[in-house]
């Protein structure tokens, strides 16, 4: 099953993203598990007022021209999507060598940087690739780290420590909702077989309908039966199953 990987291309030098993007598509090989999504950015001002929406994944990689000629640069933009993703990857475009100091000093945890120069450096392209890959795979064998799960088709890998809850879709069976921090998931599969699955002690498990994360439980309202988590979000499970919580935690 592949586990697809989104590779953001922030660069606006059309012949090197152009280049760029051909080039990482060539990396991509039916013998591997990862798989490679190439999403050019071509408007940068809309991209950087919707990184607030954006759904971004621990193993997204985002290549920043840390030049960008407009009132935000590089920097800027690798801020705003630190704020969404402490884990994603983060490589900066740049011409000159020197700009890596400035990454370091705005602490924005960035993996590396690329010297852009006359022509690709696919040697070093394909390094950081390499290298970038060794630590997704880390990622996903860490099994008390991570839950795997199945969506349309993909695998997809979600951190323990940001789900909320995970319950099942009236009217529809094989399928849950997974609620984390960032997002709702769609994935395939029952509420049963996942509770086998799951790592976590922090997760009760002993409802017909819900998978809760019990570290992530700011409060419970008996009264409207609902749990109040962290972040903000209410679910709705009846009184019965408040009462079943509070015993828990």
């Amino acid at each position: 099953m592949l586990n697809t990987i989104s590779v953001y291309v922030i660069e606006d030098q059309i012949a090197y993203r152009s280049e760029l993007q051909k080039y990482i598509s060539s990396l991509n090989s039916p013998n591997d598990d990862n798989n490679y999504k190439i999403i050019p950015i071509e408007n940068f001002v809309d991209f950087h007022t919707d990184v607030k929406n954006l759904n971004i994944k621990d193993n997204d990689i985002f290549l920043i021209d840390i030049d960008l000629n407009l009132s935000f640069t590089g920097i800027d933009l690798a801020k705003l999507i630190r704020t969404k993703n402490d884990l994603c990857f983060i490589v900066f475009l740049t011409n000159l060598s020197d700009k890596g100091i400035d990454v370091i000093n705005q602490n924005i945890n960035a993996t590396s940087y690329l010297l852009k120069g006359t022509t690709l450096d696919t040697v070093r392209v394909k390094k950081l690739f390499a290298s970038i890959q060794s630590d997704i795979n880390a990622r996903i064998h860490n099994e008390e780290g991570y839950l795997t799960l199945k969506k349309a088709g993909e695998t997809i890998y979600l951190k323990y420590a940001d789900i909320l809850y995970i319950q099942t879709i009236t009217g529809v069976r094989n399928m849950l909702m997974v609620k984390t921090i960032n997002s709702e998931e769609i994935v395939d599969g029952t509420l049963n077989k996942l509770k086998k699955k799951i790592q976590s002690p922090y997760f009760y498990i002993g409802l017909r309908s819900f998978i809760i994360n019990l570290s992530h439980i700011s409060s419970l309202n008996y009264l409207l039966g609902l749990v109040i988590f962290d972040e903000g979000t209410e679910l709705d499970v009846g009184e019965k199953i408040v009462y079943k919580l509070k015993k828990s935690l």
